[in-house]
């Protein structure tokens, strides 16, 4: 499922939202522990993003820093 997911980078005070390819599942659950107000410590997860070409690269995102997963508006 396509999604775009906004997160925090450690390295700069603006988040960033990026297009992310995960399965619904994935994002379901994501998107019910983020509401949930979930502490993830240091867990991350590969989580595959769009790049400029279309083409998907998977990227290690720390789950702590990810403050939202929504479904793209059409």
């Amino acid at each position: 499922m396509i999604a775009n997911l906004t997160w925090q980078p450690n390295d700069t005070d603006q988040p960033e939202t990026v297009t992310v390819d995960m399965p619904a599942t994935r994002l379901s659950e994501l998107q019910t522990l983020l509401a949930a107000g979930a502490d993830f410590g240091d867990t991350v997860m590969w989580i595959p993003t769009r790049n400029d070409d279309g083409t998907y690269t998977p990227r290690l995102f720390r789950l702590a820093r990810i403050t939202a997963a929504e479904e793209p508006t059409r």
